[in-house]
C-alpha cells in the first residue's frame, strides 16, 4: 500500500515536470518564431547598399563566411540573399527556408541576370542559370503519361521529385532519411550552370569546373534550408572594379510544363503528358496533399510552375 502511495507521488511529479517541460520547449519555440519574423521583417525586400565581400570565400554552398546574415529577404521569391564584391568577383549567396520553394529553385534553378547599361531588361544581358539538373528519362506509354489505357503514343518523361515536410499527398510520408538522400543526389546532380550573353564563352553550358573563373555550388544546412553561392568575375561582364553601376534580376524558375504535356493532361492523363516533359512526384509539407498549407495540392503546383522574380541596382563597392 505504502509502495503504491508512493509509486503514485513519483508520477504526479514526473507528470508536473514534463508539463513545465513541454510548456518550456513551447515558449522556447515561440520565442525562436518570434525572433524570425521579427528578423525578416526588418530586413527591406531588395537590398539597399554595396557590400565588399568577406574575405576569404570559399564557394562551396556553406554559407560559413556570410554567418548566416543576409542583407534582404524578398517575398516574392522567398529568398533571402546578399549581393556584393571584391576587386575580382560579384558574388550572390542566398538562402530559401520554404521547402516548397527549395524544390521549385532545384527543378529549375535560379537566373541572375545582371545588365551593365543601366537598363532593367533581359535582353543583351548577362545571364546565368544554376542549378542545371539533367534528369533522368523513362519511357511511358498511354493517351496520356500515368492516364489509364496502355495504348496511344510513346513520351519521354523526367521525373521532378517535390520533397517537403512530414505530410504528403494521399496520406504518403516522407522520413528524414529519404530528404537527407534526395538533398545528397540534388548536390551531387548540380554540375551544370545555363550562361548567355557572355561574348568569351562560346558553349550555352558550363561546367561548375570551368575555365572561366565562374564558380557556383549549392547546399542545405543543418535545418534543411537551402543554400547557394555563386561568384562571377567581373572582367567577363566588362565591368570597372571601382563604382559602377549595374541592374540585376534574381528570378526562380520553376518547373516549365510543355504544351504538349499540358494537353495530355488536360486530355485525362494523371501527371503526365505529350514529348519530352516532366513527371512532378510531389510530397508536402505539414498538412499533406489533402489541402495542407505545405501539401502538394493544386496551389503547390501552381507555385512550383510560376516563375518568380525581382529587380535591383548595384554598385561595385570599393574597399
Amino acid at each position: 500500500m505504502v509502495l503504491a502511495f508512493r509509486l503514485m507521488l513519483l508520477l504526479n511529479l514526473i507528470n508536473k515536470k514534463m508539463k513545465k517541460l513541454i510548456s518550456l520547449t513551447s515558449l522556447f519555440l515561440l520565442s525562436c518564431l518570434t525572433v524570425f519574423a521579427q528578423e525578416t521583417k526588418k530586413l527591406k525586400e531588395v537590398q539597399a547598399a554595396n557590400l565588399w565581400a568577406p574575405s576569404p570565400i570559399k564557394i562551396d554552398g556553406v554559407l560559413k563566411e556570410w554567418g548566416d546574415s543576409f542583407q534582404a529577404y524578398n517575398k516574392a521569391t522567398k529568398l533571402y540573399y546578399t549581393i556584393s564584391n571584391d576587386d575580382k568577383n560579384i558574388y550572390l549567396a542566398i538562402k530559401s527556408t520554404d521547402a516548397v520553394n527549395n524544390n521549385k529553385v532545384t527543378a529549375g534553378g535560379i537566373t541572375l541576370t545582371i545588365n551593365t547599361d543601366g537598363k532593367k531588361k533581359e535582353k543583351d544581358a548577362f545571364s546565368l542559370t544554376y542549378p542545371v539538373i539533367q534528369r533522368p528519362t523513362r519511357t511511358m506509354r498511354g493517351p496520356g503519361v500515368g492516364g489509364p489505357g496502355g495504348g496511344g503514343r510513346s513520351v519521354a518523361v523526367t521525373d521532378v521529385v517535390v520533397t517537403g515536410g512530414p505530410g504528403g499527398p494521399g496520406g504518403q510520408t516522407v522520413d528524414s532519411a529519404m530528404i537527407k538522400a534526395a538533398h545528397e543526389r540534388t548536390i551531387a546532380a548540380a554540375k551544370e550552370i545555363k550562361v548567355a550573353g557572355f561574348k568569351d564563352i562560346t558553349d550555352s553550358l558550363v561546367s561548375i569546373y570551368n575555365e572561366y573563373g565562374i564558380k557556383a555550388a549549392i547546399g542545405y544546412n543543418a535545418m534543411g534550408n537551402f543554400t547557394y553561392e555563386m561568384a562571377i568575375p567581373i572582367k567577363l561582364l566588362n565591368l570597372k572594379s571601382d563604382g559602377q553601376e549595374l541592374n540585376y534580376n534574381v528570378k526562380v524558375n520553376g518547373i516549365v510544363i510543355p504544351a504538349a504535356m499540358m494537353q495530355a493532361m488536360s486530355e485525362g492523363g494523371n501527371g503526365g503528358g505529350g514529348g519530352d516533359g516532366q513527371r512532378v512526384v510531389m510530397f508536402g509539407g505539414p498538412g499533406g496533399g489533402g489541402g495542407g498549407p505545405r501539401g502538394g495540392g493544386a496551389s503547390t503546383f501552381q507555385e512550383m510552375t510560376s516563375p518568380s522574380d525581382f529587380w535591383g541596382k548595384y554598385t561595385l563597392a570599393k574597399k
